[in-house]
């Protein structure tokens, strides 16, 4: 569903698409150029294929005991826990509350574990702790044909905290369709100002109407693969800008409120008002590119794929402590870099490690700090090109005197200008938060469908279309709109970016997952 002023275009055949009026006043010779972007940049995706499973009576038929005793004058199950069971499952499958199952059984209430024998009350009779007249007459045991089970017997999930069924085996948030929003900036109102008839060469570069369609592509794409496998989504795509105002408005169409996930590649504050509304409505939130820890912070709905500065920099100490133990870490300072900060961090991290860690700065300083007898780890933090090169050229004459290892921060793959020659002499390690290996061949296969499907090379902005569609709405078909305790489990494999989303107390969910490559044979080669 798109919010534009819009009309049906006649197309060849009996397709029809939906386009602002603007685009169907394109001649066509321009949008020959541009058709295949501006097509789907506009399309209502429904795509139409079945869940399959089992119901929850066939699921829950399958854990319950057919053991029965009398207490006290009540008949009781006797149920025996497997591992992976939890007292909401359990009270589904027999139909009683939870609160009745820990007044009966008070250990549980500390939580539960494997070959833990409990005691379940038949439905139709009280909790020992209600007071009940007594019996006027002696009650017949109990037979499976006179039991019956209250398959509806009513939950109260607000009086038990963190009670979930074990992921997978929860059908009763399957839905046969999910309806997803999917939030770009896309400045529909400045598409009038093209020119048709002589469109400029870099249009794609310069419009901010077509800044994001990258990532729309790369998500179109996933779903294709999806759909194939058998999940069906309802996608709705909105044009979210700066415009605050504009997206108040946008918050009162009634819809959103039944969407089962919302993904916003939107602008900071944009992205805060929308998420507000996801907490409100208990709708999961994805934010695909924003580094800012902030935005998880108070709010349990928001998954945040972009890892932040202070996640790398506790798994870069993780992986020099595990990799780089038995020497000394040099930390370079470079008082051009503009996290002035991150040094001292980083020394932290290290110490706090055990790691023989020390800050130096200055290229005079870190050759004076290099040690014969030690094995010489320096992690130098720099972006600027010109000083990166000239460090490295030094330490590349200095390598048959030292054994010397080296850490650029940031991503330096990114810089064209060094010498590939002396980041391979060196050991060179980067960090990078996402990496494309262009010889895998799922990588290989992306490009491929990417280039026939939009007559372009995919960027980097479409890898990650694709891997945010792939990874959530996967996690959507295999767990339900409430997947968030379950993505532990949920192992795809991406094309750039790699997913550990980790949730701390009361607030949202954090990718933090940094990759560490090292320069080997000519090209980048993962290690961690």
């Amino acid at each position: 569903m798109i919010s534009v002023q819009s009309r049906r275009l006649q197309l060849s055949g009996s397709d029809q698409c939906l386009l602002p009026i603007a685009y169907c006043l394109l001649p066509n010779l321009f949008r020959m150029k541009i058709d295949l972007k501006i097509f789907v940049f506009f399309l209502l995706i429904l795509i139409p294929v079945g869940l399959k499973g089992q119901t929850t009576v066939e699921q829950l038929k399958q854990i319950r005991s057919t053991v029965v005793e009398k207490v006290e004058g009540k008949d009781y199950y006797i149920h025996t826990v497997k591992r992976g069971q939890t007292l909401y499952m359990i009270s589904k499958a027999y139909g009683v509350e939870v609160n009745d199952l820990i007044r009966e059984n008070p250990a549980v209430k500390e939580g539960i574990k494997a070959d833990q024998k409990i005691r379940i009350p038949m439905a139709g009779q009280k909790s020992a702790e209600v007071k009940t007249k007594p019996p006027v007459a002696k009650e017949k045991p109990a037979t499976k044909e006179s039991v019956k089970i209250s398959q509806e017997a009513p939950v109260r999930l607000d009086t038990v905290e963190h009670i979930e069924l074990p992921c997978g085996q929860d059908s009763t948030t399957a839905k046969s369709v999910y309806r997803v929003a999917l939030m770009l900036p896309l400045f529909l109102s400045e598409v009038a100002q093209i020119n048709a008839e002589s469109p400029a060469p870099d249009i794609f570069e310069t419009s901010k109407s077509f800044q994001f369609l990258p990532f729309y592509e790369g998500f179109l794409l996933a779903l294709d693969s999806l759909k194939k496998s058998g999940l069906k989504i309802k996608l709705y795509v909105y044009d979210v800008d700066k415009d605050t105002a504009k997206t108040r408005l946008f918050l009162q169409k009634p819809e959103l409120k039944s969407m089962d996930l919302m993904i916003g590649v939107l602008y900071h504050r944009n992205f805060q008002m929308v998420a507000a509304f996801a907490e409100r409505n208990k709708i999961n939130i994805v934010n695909p590119i924003s580094e800012r820890t902030d935005l998880v912070a108070g709010n349990p709905f928001v998954f945040k794929v972009r890892p932040s500065k202070k996640a790398q920099l506790e798994q870069l100490a993780d992986f020099i402590s595990a990799e780089f133990y038995r020497g000394q870490v040099l930390i370079v300072r470079n008082g051009q870099y503009n996290d002035k900060d991150a040094p001292d961090r980083l020394k932290k991290e290290c110490q706090e490690r055990k790691l023989n860690a020390q800050i130096v700065e200055g290229q005079a300083a870190v050759i004076g700090r290099l040690s014969k007898e030690k094995d010489n780890y320096l992690v130098f933090f720099s972006d600027n090109p010109a000083y990166t090169l000239d460090l490295t050229r030094r330490l590349y004459e200095l390598r048959n005197e030292y054994n010397l290892t080296l850490v650029g921060l940031p991503d330096w793959s990114a810089m064209d200008e060094l010498e590939t020659e002396y980041l391979v002499a060196l050991k060179t390690h980067v960090v990078s938060a996402n990496a494309i290996d262009y010889d895998d061949p799922d990588v290989k296969k992306f490009v491929r469908h990417f280039q026939t499907r939009y007559k372009s090379d995919p960027s980097r902005l479409a890898f990650q279309g694709f891997d945010v569609s792939y990874y959530f709405l996967s996690a959507l078909k295999f767990y339900g709109p409430h997947f968030g305790h379950c993505l532990g489990e949920l192992k795809i494999n991406s094309l750039q970016t790699e997913f550990d989303l980790v949730q701390t107390k009361g607030n949202g969910f954090e990718n933090r997952h940094w990759m560490v490559f090292r320069y080997e044979n000519y090209k980048l080669v993962k290690t961690n």
